[in-house]
């Protein structure tokens, strides 16, 4: 699948997915919509406001004083969180990714500061449109720059990609990573490599070093969030680099 566009499924059905259906495996909620959740450890600054018939709505654009409209998406132990800057406060709040479709179940929560009436108008008319999208789409499946949002007013949002998010805080260099399920002699050096990659449309590296802070199980595919710190005296055949586990953004198990 090239696109990530879906309309929204009958209601029933929209409920199960909110709700967990039934016939789930136990405790496997997170885990599943974790699997397709390409949203995770993103960031994303509205760019563009369309209404129906074309006509575009004014936005700040972070020029001044202004602040733009800020969407992120974390994953904190495996729980979906979002939130952001709406034109006058800040917000946070929970989303789900089901069938495709990213489902905002509940209103955002905002801070109260008061701010000029068009402020407050768009605020409000966007954390309201949080709750009514009725299709998702982004540009790539592997290394998406634009989020489309299209309301069910008709109003469609586009936001442009920002600094991906760094849970927890960790000073240093963040990046992404996706760790394969095996392990494998790391050929000069002694011992068993990572097998990593930026994108799954890469193909599997070795990494000669350790991943601090993580546990590895075998058979399980990982996506990463870790921190790059410079390592003053690597061993011979090592990497110049360590890697410390900030985050475990998703976990699949392969094979049967």
């Amino acid at each position: 699948m090239s696109a990530f566009l879906r309309r929204l499924p009958p209601l029933c059905l929209l409920l199960l997915a909110l709700a967990g259906c039934a016939s789930a495996p136990a405790g496997g909620g997170d885990q599943l919509s974790a699997q397709s959740d390409i949203l995770a450890q993103t960031s994303w600054e509205l760019a563009r406001w369309t209404r129906p018939g074309g006509a575009l709505r004014a936005l700040p654009h972070g020029t001044g004083r202004e602040q733009p409209v800020t969407l992120s998406f974390t994953r904190e132990q495996g729980r979906p969180h979002l939130s952001g800057y709406a034109g006058c406060n800040r917000y946070a709040g929970t989303y789900v990714v089901a069938n495709g479709l990213l489902v905002v179940p509940a209103p955002p929560v905002a801070t109260r500061m008061a701010c000029p009436p068009a402020a407050m108008q768009l605020e409000h008319d966007y954390l309201a449109g949080l709750v009514a999208i009725t299709a998702s789409r982004l540009d790539s499946d592997t290394q998406p720059r634009r989020l489309t949002l299209v309301l069910a007013s008709g109003d469609v949002l586009d936001f442009g990609r920002r600094a991906d998010p760094v849970v927890g805080g960790t000073a240093g260099a963040a990046k992404l990573v996706y760790v394969a399920p095996q392990r494998v002699p790391c050929g000069t050096a002694a011992g068993q490599c990572y097998q990593v990659r930026d994108t799954p449309a890469q193909p599997w590296q070795t990494w000669p070093g350790e991943i601090l802070g993580f546990q590895f199980q075998p058979g399980i595919e990982y996506r990463l969030r870790v921190v790059e710190v410079r390592d003053p005296d690597p061993a011979a055949g090592a990497a110049g680099v360590r890697w410390v586990l900030d985050v475990v953004v998703e976990q699949r198990v392969v094979g049967g």
